[in-house]
């Protein structure tokens, strides 16, 4: 993950303890773009849709779309 990556909320418990499950049934739920580190080393600042700034754990995200 980095800058400029369009990510998504991993909305399955059990896949944001482990990477590798994939459940096709339950797709991620599109948040925004990052745009800085968050204020934890494993954290990001991503910016949703409507404006606001959040601070999420890179444990809950995936990447969509990378930044190139």
């Amino acid at each position: 993950m980095k800058i400029g990556d369009y990510v998504a909320k991993i909305t399955n418990e059990w896949q944001k303890h482990n990477r590798w499950m994939e459940f096709p049934d339950e797709k991620p739920e599109p948040l925004g773009i990052i745009i800085s580190r968050g204020r934890m080393y494993d954290h990001w600042g991503v910016l949703k849709s409507d404006g606001e700034i959040i601070d999420i754990s890179e444990n809950q995200i995936e990447v969509l779309d990378e930044a190139k």
